[in-house]
Parts: structure tokens; sequence; C-alpha cells
């Protein structure tokens, strides 16, 4: 909205202004804007509090280069789009939830009422079941060495620099291909909005430095400018981040101005917006499937917890 206002010619505190009547939940957000505004503050460090960092980043450079609207209008697409899948995702998990939430309910009456009468039962028959009582053991053992390594992960992730989380979310199984497509879409459109106003990567180098040393676009300049200045071929800093979009190598060789470089990468960029949303689309998908294969893992395990203590104590019969 806020983009169409200021294409037709609203001013930016107008714009907020207006926004605040149409949009009356977010109508104290807003209200704060306006007042950071009013201040003296740009739009990217009125609203740094309320996005994410890489919004943040390219909110400011677009600001920095005049470009502020266009980009309000691509991220108001990207959000969009983003609360549209998550309202989908609710939905394709709302009735593989409910069905385990109801074999829990299952499990709990197994092991309130069921299993103690299997275990008067086998006491009845005389039944030696110690080869039985190592499985809930097993199932807390199993479990206290998955809450293990899931603290010594977040221990290690939050230790390492962001280009490092960033590799290994790109590495992740099954989702690794679309943070892939999201940073390369991320990386190229910032990229192509500065080529745009003839910055050249040296500059680009210079101007990213000043961002938080936190940031990806801090430590990616870092390590390109550390590459310019010793030699190196940037080509192959391409190839060494899978985040990276391969088609860059071809952009870069193609000996075109740096303005028309950014034009191209902007058109590329579009591209690889289109690629994310098919690959975050394509997960979707996924979600029931894997969600009614773990509630069949449920109920194999529900059906052997109940049998084995039976075939056990007909094999005590026998």
């Amino acid at each position: 909205m806020i983009a169409d206002l200021l294409k037709v010619g609203f001013s930016m505190r107008q714009a907020i202004n207006f926004s605040q009547t149409l949009l009356p939940k977010h109508s104290e957000i807003l209200k704060e804007v306006d007042q950071q505004l009013a201040a003296g503050t740009t739009f990217a460090g009125s609203v740094q509090h309320f996005v994410n960092q890489d919004i943040y980043y390219q909110l400011k450079i677009a600001e920095i280069h005049g470009n502020l609207q266009q980009t309000i209008a691509q991220l108001g697409t990207y959000l969009n789009l983003k609360v549209k899948q998550h309202t989908k995702l609710k939905g394709l998990l709302q009735y593989p939830l409910i069905l385990l939430c109801l074999l829990g309910l299952l499990l709990v009456a197994l092991k309130l009422f069921v299993f103690p009468e299997l275990a008067v039962w086998q006491d009845d028959q005389g039944v030696d079941t110690g080869q039985l009582k190592f499985l809930p053991w097993l199932g807390i053992g199993l479990l206290i060495g998955c809450v293990g390594l899931a603290l010594l992960t977040l221990m290690k992730w939050m230790k390492t620099s962001t280009m490092n989380r960033v590799n290994l979310l790109c590495h992740l199984p099954v989702v690794g291909s679309s943070y892939q497509k999201y940073y390369g879409y991320y990386l190229v459109t910032n990229l192509a909005l500065l080529l745009k106003n003839g910055m050249g990567i040296k500059s680009i180098c210079q101007m990213v430095h000043q961002f938080d040393e936190a940031s990806l676009l801090h430590q990616l300049g870092a390590v390109l400018e550390q590459a310019l200045s010793s030699g190196q071929d940037p080509n192959r800093l391409i190839q060494q981040y899978p985040y990276l979009p391969p088609e860059l190598v071809v952009f870069m060789n193609k000996g075109d101005s740096v303005s028309e470089l950014g034009y191209e990468l902007e058109i590329f960029a579009q591209t690889l917006f289109q690629r994310l949303i098919q690959s975050v689309e394509r997960l979707l998908t996924f979600v029931q499937p894997l969600l009614f294969g773990v509630i069949a893992l449920v109920i194999v395990g529900m059906y052997l917890s109940i049998m084995l203590p039976i075939y056990q104590s007909m094999k005590g019969i026998y």
C-alpha cells in the first residue's frame, strides 16, 4: 500500500498517516514510524525494529540510492506471498496435527489403563518380560540424545558467523535449495540496485563495510574486498558460496557497463524471485505426506507396544 501511495505522489509521512486509517491493526506501529520520521530518522531506520536485518539493509540501500518506492513494492509482494504461504502451511498442518493429538491421547490412555493390565496378566502367567523392559529406557535415551544434540547444535549456531550460518542453511537437506534461492535473490537484488546507480565493486565493498559486522552483506563484502586486494578471480568466489547464483559468472564476464549490468541483474532478480516462490510451493506439497508418515510410525509403535508383550506371553505359555 505504501508503495502505491508513494507512486501517486504522496510523501512518506502522508503515506504512513493514510495507512494508519486503513490499517487500524497496525496503527501503533505506523504511529511510531511516523514519530521517527518526524524526528528526522530515515525510513529504513524508523522501521528497523519491526523488520528483519535483511529487509532493513535492503531498504537502507534503496533509500540511499533513490529507489525506495520500487523496493517497498518488491518487498510488499514478497511479504504478501510469505503470509499466503504461512496461511497455506497452517491449513496443511491442521488435520495431521489433530490426528497426532488424538494419537497422543490414545497413547496416554494405553499407558494408564492397558499397559498396567498387560503387566498384571503377564505376572499371573509367570512370563519373564525382562527382554522388553529395555524399550522404555531406549526411548528415554533417544529423547535425551536428541535434546543434547539439539543443544549442541544451537550453541555452535550461536557462535558461528552469519556467512557460515547461511552456508549451513543452504546445505540442509530438502529445504537447502529454497534457502539458496532466497539468499541469491536477496543479494542479486541489492547488487543490481547499487550497480544501476553507477557504483563499482570496490565502492560497494566500502559501502557495506559500514553495515553491522553481523550482517551477511558486511561479511560477504569483506571477503570480496580481500579477494580483490589479493588478486583473486571474483568468479572463484561466486563458485565457492552456494547462495551466489552461478549465472553471475556469465553476467560479470559479458563486459557490459556497470549500469547495464545493474539493469540485467534486476531482470535476473525477478527470475530468481519466481524460482524462490516455486521452490517454496514445492516444499509445501511434502508437508502432509511427511506428517502422515510420522503418524504411521506412531501407530506402528503403539501396535508393537501392545502386541510384543502379548507375543512374549504366548511364547512363554507354549
